[in-house]
């Protein structure tokens, strides 16, 4: 797992089912705007919207939609888990250290 960094979010590699994909934080605001778009009314979670919205802005690359996963559901599944874990994160300090320094 590589972390790296650009335009001002923080990114990751992630492998999931053979597959690299660079994943990218979102500001806090910008993800709770996106949740409140893919709740229904009555609080429930609207699964399709939200893993849609979640691949197309935090994943980097390689750029995926949900029909990338048609015959691979756990795919899907782990990498939205994968994007979420990193999402709800804290930045090592150690690292942002070494950035600061370099």
């Amino acid at each position: 797992m590589k972390k790296l960094q650009a335009v001002g979010f923080r990114q990751q590699e992630v492998t999931v089912d053979g597959v690299t994909y660079v994943i990218q934080k979102i500001p806090f605001k910008s993800y709770l705007e996106m949740e409140d778009r893919c709740t229904s009314r009555y609080g429930i979670l609207q699964k399709m919207p939200y893993l849609t919205e979640l691949f197309n802005h935090c994943v980097v690359s390689p750029k995926v939609s949900l029909a990338d996963f048609d015959d691979n559901f756990g795919a899907a599944n782990d990498l939205a888990n994968e994007v979420e874990r990193f999402l709800k994160s804290k930045p090592k300090q150690d690292a942002d250290q070494e950035e600061s320094q370099g």
